[in-house]
């Protein structure tokens, strides 16, 4: 684990480890059934992957982004290439694997109770070379990628470096031990923890939060909790930020639209706050659309989202002030001194009943 952080507020270069793939979305009335048939005439394509879709964003966003994947010798990985391309990712440390295709994900959405039912066909190809010969600001890994990350953490240890976990592995596990930031979605929340969130029982909260950061001390530790918002801790202070109410169509990459969000602020040096109401807009902007790309809000819906709601005067556009000035989340904060001993407390603001989901099928 690194702690010496680089104060970036200007110019911000990236790069991006994992997994590049090539997305099929489809909407259906009802839940599938085993044995039926379903013809679709209309569907929506195009690159994505956790990691590519975070690369993909931070360039949208105006940030210097790299992505570092292994993607087949076929036509979607050259259509992915060229969105890349197209977005300005830069493709330097992508590589090629000529015996395995590109991978590829088909989600299949309910528009009945907006439930994903995914089939994820990884290449299970990785890095060989690791010729990062740039020096980011921001080292971002999907864990996908094992041995590409760890060299990149290691090289780059002075930089900001945040490790993305949709589920648990030993290698990711192993990960978590080198970075400043750790996202988990609720379910790999419960699996490293060893034990459930009873949103019934506010202590479950303060339990699963404990055991992680326990087992990681010096990294910050954020868990997006789907419908009931985000889990961080700050200043002592466990607390829950409320979600954002949006048209819910598909959560799929909510997390990583999330991530991306979330490393853009801390690249500008917001601070954490408003690094994860950025974060949380972002990603609740994006599930009133069906697919990855076409959900990913342009930073100025975000910026103007946030100058809205919670004033100009912190508006990221107007100044490169890097001061700590947060707009926090309506909470009842629980005290933490390190490792929290009481109960959690939800948001009173009630206003965000937010259809978002972040879970398990959220990449």
């Amino acid at each position: 684990m690194y702690n010496n952080k680089k104060k970036v507020v200007d110019k911000v270069k990236a790069i991006v480890i994992g997994n590049s793939s090539y997305e099929t979305y489809s909407e259906i009335n009802n839940s599938l059934v085993e044995g039926m048939t379903i013809k679709q005439t209309e569907t929506q394509e195009n690159g994505g992957g956790a990691a590519g879709n975070i690369s993909y964003m931070l360039a949208k966003w105006g940030i210097e982004s790299y992505i570092a994947s292994m993607l087949g010798s076929d036509d979607l990985a050259n259509k992915i290439k060229k969105e890349y391309e197209m977005i300005g990712v830069k493709t330097d440390f992508n590589e090629t694997s000529y015996d395995k295709g590109t991978s590829k994900t088909v989600i299949v959405v309910n528009k009945t109770n907006k439930l994903n039912t995914v089939i994820d066909i990884p290449n299970n190809a990785y890095l060989k070379k690791y010729g990062f010969n740039i020096e980011p600001d921001i080292v971002i890994s999907d864990g996908y990628d094992y041995g590409a990350s760890i060299h990149a953490f290691d090289k780059y240890n002075k930089s900001i470096s945040i490790l993305a976990v949709r589920e648990v592995n030993n290698e990711i596990m192993e990960l978590g031990k080198y970075v400043n930031y750790i996202i988990l979605n609720k379910t790999a929340s419960e699996v490293l923890a060893n034990m459930q969130i009873d949103f019934n029982n506010s202590s479950t909260l303060v339990n699963v939060y404990n055991k992680i950061k326990q087992r990681y001390s010096k990294a910050e530790i954020i868990v997006t909790l789907g419908e009931r918002g985000v889990m961080y801790a700050i200043n002592g202070q466990v607390k829950v930020m409320p979600p954002i109410k949006m048209d819910l169509v598909c959560t799929y990459s909510a997390h990583s639209i999330f991530t991306g969000a979330f490393a853009y602020g801390i690249g500008r040096n917001f601070g954490l706050e408003k690094s994860l109401l950025y974060a949380n807009i972002a990603a609740s902007l994006r599930v009133n659309k069906l697919s990855a790309r076409s959900g990913i809000p342009s930073l100025t819906e975000v910026s103007n989202y946030y100058d809205n709601k919670f004033g100009a005067q912190n508006n990221p556009n107007n100044s490169n002030d890097s001061s700590n000035n947060e707009t926090k989340p309506v909470d009842n904060p629980v005290n933490n001194n390190g490792v929290v001993n009481n109960n959690v407390v939800e948001p009173t603001n009630t206003e965000n009943t937010v259809n978002m989901d972040m879970g398990n099928n959220a990449n």
